[in-house]
């Protein structure tokens, strides 16, 4: 009540525009922003999958939601607000995906954030994913809970490893130390690529005892084709 009290009094602005908004980007703004037209209900990419990263490991992660894509001029925020200490951005991120957790067929217990390993939260300050988890709390009325859901292992930037990459590096390297016997949970973070940072989390979630696990973020990287692959081994 308090919250939405505080949105009614004081007028955020868009952060492409600058001008007046209600929440986060605008509605101009917010339709220059390449939505995902028909993804695949289990990892976000769009339909045709080619290689869906499900046939290439066990799956922990029940669904994908993450409904723009990786592509201009998103992809310049992303940056800023994971790089560039933008960290005003979460509040529009959190808007923009605040309509698909608030479905009838997402119903969840509460939200978890991609956590950071602490050397890394020290150099940016700051969780990105965090920061959009607790925006989009706000806006749904959900806890985020975050005490004894650590990053165990320090993984290094991900960016340009290939999904076999992603997923070794990525074996053990979230600790959960609570019991979360029965919920359903929602992972939050910005981008999902090859899906490797929530399928380790959510299999971390499920073995403390959530009954399931869907995941969403802001943006979904395209599919790596097998010629690109290739050329990239």
């Amino acid at each position: 009540m308090v919250y939405g009290f505080l949105k009614r009094l004081f007028v955020e602005s868009c952060p492409g525009c600058g001008g007046s908004s209600g929440s986060g980007f605008c509605t101009v703004c917010a339709a220059e922003l390449a939505r995902i037209a028909s993804p695949c209900g289990r990892c976000g990419l769009p339909e045709p999958v080619a290689r869906c990263p499900r046939r290439r490991t066990h799956w922990h992660v029940d669904a994908v939601h993450a409904p723009f894509a990786y592509a201009p001029p998103l992809d310049h925020y992303l940056h800023a607000f994971k790089y560039r200490g933008a960290r005003v951005l979460g509040r529009a991120f959190g808007a923009l995906i605040a309509p698909a957790l608030q479905a009838p067929s997402a119903a969840v217990d509460a939200l978890v954030a991609v956590p950071l390993h602490r050397g890394r939260l020290r150099e940016r300050g700051y969780n990105q994913a965090f920061e959009i988890a607790r925006a989009l709390a706000r806006e749904v009325g959900l806890p985020v809970l975050e005490r004894g859901i650590v990053r165990s292992a320090a993984t290094g930037a991900q960016t340009g490893r290939g999904a076999r990459e992603r997923l070794a590096g990525m074996t053990q390297a979230f600790r959960v130390r609570r019991a979360l016997d029965g919920l359903d949970i929602a992972i939050v973070d910005d981008v999902v690529t090859t899906g490797a940072t929530i399928n380790a989390l959510a299999a971390a979630l499920r073995a403390a005892g959530a009954r399931s696990c869907i995941a969403f973020a802001v943006a979904r990287a395209p599919e790596r084709r097998p010629d690109s692959q290739a050329r990239n081994v």
